[in-house]
């Protein structure tokens, strides 16, 4: 874990977070796609601290690089230009291999595409992540299920995605990417597929991950429902983050 903390309040909008140790740490990232007359360049110089302990939501206009930024702070993309620490490491330093082992060992994804596959069950599929690690099978499948339960498909276990809805079939996509307790969660529109009642729940879920004090979060979303589960929100536009802000919430009782 990096030691480094974060800049103050009036500098990034960090507020309670300037004495957490930095999760995620990117400067001055470059990221174009095509070649010649056709290059593309979608994130133009991204500066960004994410901290341990906190949810960040990245919101901001279609196409401004919101989706790009967050595959590159996974290791998904490779960068054309500047530094990205996560969790103490330099993913621009590491081979492809051992990106790819990294990945596996620390992060969990949730992707707007779902990404299931089609000739397993359900706790097949969210099992894959351990299974990855070397969890036998048997364990695997059993932790499969039991998170299924917390996503609320308990009952939906041993069916394939075929038989789900879509929205069941992304909260499969959810329990999948929580179900080896990851230290850095990404998703890309998680509530996307989900009703208010659904979306509530998963939120809730997710939000847990990210207050652990060694785990952090970090969800693109156009959906103003998520809002209230943020800490911060940094705002994407042409390429560039213009803006970060804390959220405030009502006190609870």
């Amino acid at each position: 874990m990096t030691t480094r903390v974060g800049p103050s309040h009036s500098q990034d909008g960090s507020g309670a977070r300037e004495a957490s140790p930095i999760a995620v740490q990117v400067r001055g990232l470059v990221k174009s796609f095509g070649s010649g007359d056709t290059t593309v360049t979608v994130l133009k110089g991204i500066d960004l601290d994410v901290y341990f302990g906190e949810l960040l939501l990245l919101v901001g206009e279609s196409g401004g690089g919101k989706t790009t930024l967050l595959s590159a702070i996974a290791g998904i993309l490779d960068i054309d230009a500047g530094d990205l620490d996560v969790l103490g490491a330099s993913l621009t330093k590491m081979s492809p291999g051992t990106r790819t082992r990294f990945r596996g060992q620390t992060m969990g994804f949730i992707y707007q595409q779902f990404n299931l596959l089609p000739a397993l069950t359900a706790a097949e599929n969210v099992a894959i992540p351990l299974l990855i690690q070397g969890t036998g099978k048997k364990e695997a499948i059993s932790r499969g299920r039991l998170m299924l339960e917390r996503v609320g498909l308990g009952d939906r276990t041993e069916f394939l995605p075929r038989n789900l809805s879509g929205g069941q079939q992304q909260r499969v996509a959810i329990a999948r990417a929580l179900v080896n307790e990851p230290q850095l969660l990404v998703c890309d529109e998680p509530t996307a597929a989900l009703d208010g009642p659904n979306g509530q729940k998963i939120m809730e879920l997710i939000r847990d991950v990210g207050r652990a004090p060694d785990r952090c979060v970090i969800v693109v979303t156009h959906d103003s429902r998520v809002f209230q589960f943020g800490d911060r929100m940094a705002e994407l536009t042409d390429g560039r983050i213009v803006g970060i802000h804390p959220i405030q919430r009502e006190a609870t009782a």
